[in-house]
């Protein structure tokens, strides 16, 4: 098979989705681009993919991988970047998420004895107490602030406690993750790549002083065990345990946020499917995944070949980038009836949302419980949900789609 170059990426696809209007909307583009061609390269470089079928053969394929610190692989995939952008990322080589095998798998496996579903399981009752309380404070005052009063600060609270954040530094680090979760975006000017370097390193002396009182005082919780954390003579450097930390915490809001607050939206576009779960309670489990499917809070994705590979039968030198549509994926035809339509009890549903493969989000049963609780609370305590006098306003960039305000009206039954 030859892949073409694709006018419509090189033509206005990226730019668009960078603007307001695509930020907003990027589903129609993604259309556009899949009648054009599910595969294509662009001229600039990097190969892109946005059919199911072609996402998940990359996200799966043990060649293609992040390919940090390969040189002519850079992350910025405009490539206008100088490379200054893998300053960023090398940062990131002591975590999951920008490791290749083999320390990938010995990081997975040794985060994953610490971050176990029986940790998160007990978390279950402290979830449902968060959502009540902060769904008091929203039903006491009627018109709300949903991101900042709600979809921020649950999952905050929830990742903070599993990690042993301090309550009184949560709000502090707040800032500093958003800045540094900038980095990952596709296309940055270099005093947005200093800014994410800056937080990057204020986030690790952080960290590093975390880590160490709990080396001192050791108590139930996600440092202290990724602190002792091993496996015969394997155990986690300092730098290990740093750098997954700050993964960990910064992921486990992050995404959780963009579920929520697009969730949300997207049952006020659909009435009929809101009134739906709010009397059938008992679709939360479908009714979260097909949210995270229709609107999903992380749509991009980058792999570099790792060694000579191919991409559907294309040849790839090592160090070729593949541009990675998560978000075009879960509304492609082939692979979901109707995708354009909201679905919450849509089966079978398996959405690209959380990635696949070895990188699949270790998070993802957490942010999955987090949704369902707060959504069947929400439902349960508002009788009317509404948009205030405005539509809300999108964060920018493209890897991490999620609403910067949501401005609401709520009553209670």
């Amino acid at each position: 098979m030859s892949i073409a170059t694709s006018p419509t990426l090189d033509g206005h696809l990226l730019q668009v989705l960078i603007t307001p209007e695509g930020q907003a909307d990027p589903y129609p583009y993604y259309s556009l681009m899949r009648e054009e061609a599910r595969v294509s390269r662009t001229s600039f470089g990097p190969y892109c993919v946005n059919g199911y079928a072609e996402c998940q053969a990359v996200l799966r394929d043990p060649r293609l991988g992040r390919g940090v610190g390969i040189e002519d692989a850079s992350m910025g995939i405009l490539g206008d970047d100088d490379g200054r952008r893998n300053e960023f990322f090398d940062a990131g080589q002591h975590n999951m998420l920008m490791a290749d095998p083999p320390d990938h798998t010995r990081l997975r496996r040794l985060v994953s004895r610490s971050f176990t579903p029986r940790l998160v399981e007990r978390l279950r009752p402290a979830v449902h107490e968060l959502v009540d309380s902060l769904l008091d404070d929203l039903a006491g005052r009627g018109e709300v602030e949903f991101m900042s009063e709600f979809a921020l600060p649950l999952p905050m609270a929830v990742i903070g406690e599993l990690v042993g954040v301090p309550a009184e530094d949560r709000a502090l680090l707040q800032p500093k993750v958003r800045a540094a979760a900038r980095g990952i975006e596709p296309v940055l000017s270099n005093e947005e790549i200093d800014a994410a370097m800056v937080a990057i390193t204020e986030l690790g002396g952080y960290f590093e002083d975390f880590l160490a009182e709990r080396r001192r005082q050791p108590r139930d919780d996600l440092m202290s065990a990724l602190g002792e954390a091993g496996e015969n003579d394997d155990r986690l450097t300092d730098d290990e345990v740093v750098s997954t930390a700050i993964l960990l915490f910064s992921a486990g809001f992050e995404t959780t946020t963009n579920l929520i607050g697009n969730g949300l939206l997207a049952l006020l576009r659909h009435p009929d499917q809101m009134a739906d779960w709010r009397a059938h309670p008992e679709i939360g489990p479908s009714a979260v995944e097909e949210l995270l499917r229709f609107d999903s809070p992380v749509q991009f994705n980058l792999r570099a070949a790792l060694e000579p590979a191919d991409l559907v039968g294309e040849p790839l030198e090592r160090g070729d980038r593949i541009i990675v549509l998560q978000g075009a994926a879960n509304r492609d035809p082939e692979q979901f009836d109707r995708p354009e339509e909201l679905d919450l009890r849509r089966s079978p549903n398996t959405p690209l949302s959380f990635g696949w493969g070895i990188h699949h989000c270790i998070g993802a049963a957490l942010a999955r419980m987090e949704g369902e609780i707060a959504f069947n609370a929400l439902l349960r305590r508002f009788r009317s949900i509404e948009l205030r006098d405005r539509e809300p306003q999108w964060r920018p960039g493209f890897t991490l789609r999620g609403l910067q305000s949501f401005p609401l009206r709520v009553a209670i039954h």
